[in-house]
């Protein structure tokens, strides 16, 4: 299981535990399993916005290493 996956079971157990008996009886496992798929993405598109910030921080570091060893 990645981390992804771990983490979204989390948020649905802590999810589950506020409900009511009442709400989480109206609630059918498909509809968890749809809240899952939302937490995923979303986990999923965070991750993906930080690896390009990352990568772009790279690419500056690299080009200021390049500049630097240019001027010696």
């Amino acid at each position: 299981m990645n981390g992804i996956q771990r983490t979204a079971n989390q948020v649905i157990a802590h999810f589950k535990q506020g409900l009511s008996a009442e709400a989480l009886s109206s609630l059918s496992p498909s509809d968890f399993d749809r809240l899952t798929v939302l937490i995923k993405d979303a986990l999923s598109r965070d991750r993906e916005e930080v690896a390009d910030q990352l990568e772009a921080l790279a690419r500056k570091i690299k080009a200021d290493i390049e500049e630097f060893d240019l001027s010696l």
